[in-house]
């Protein structure tokens, strides 16, 4: 098995567990297309797909766990921690990477490492595409106008 298909059966497995339908499907539904989203844009971007996808499958696993997500960025960045750290799959560097990712990709505010700033990309894209009727705030207009010139949309 590969690692993220790896990733995703641990990821999947803690979702399946959560006995809200709407947290449930909304974890596996993010998760998943953040995940895709963020191998999409490393390879546009020249990073690796692999850890991007990895890192866009556990962003969020701390607050679908918890079902609360207060801090959750920062929060989740520990716990991807010790999941990565568990299965064994990545490198130091690796871990390093998609922790950091997680950790800042709350804050649009700040630009941050390109890994960082491909997980704030994909997140965003997800929301606003899952949420199509949800008003655009001012520090996402941006970033979103950014993101269509990059990908020619």
């Amino acid at each position: 098995m590969d690692r993220v298909s790896a990733v995703e059966a641990f990821a999947f497995e803690r979702f399946n567990g959560i006995d809200d339908i709407k947290w449930r499907t909304r974890a596996v539904y993010h998760s998943h297309a953040v995940s895709l989203l963020c191998a999409l844009l490393a390879r546009k971007r020249g990073l690796d797909p692999e850890v991007a996808a990895i890192a866009g499958l556990l962003h969020d696993l701390y607050a679908y766990e918890r079902r609360d997500y207060t801090d959750h960025a920062h929060r989740g960045a520990a716990r991807a921690r010790e999941v990565l750290g568990s299965l064994g799959l990545t490198t130091p560097a690796e871990d390093a990477l998609i922790t950091s990712a997680i950790y800042h990709h709350d804050d649009l505010t700040v630009i941050d490492g390109p890994m960082d700033e491909l997980l704030k990309d994909a997140d965003l894209i997800d929301n606003a595409l899952s949420h199509p009727a949800r008003e655009i705030k001012a520090n996402e207009a941006a970033r979103i106008d950014r993101i269509r010139a990059e990908l020619g949309i």
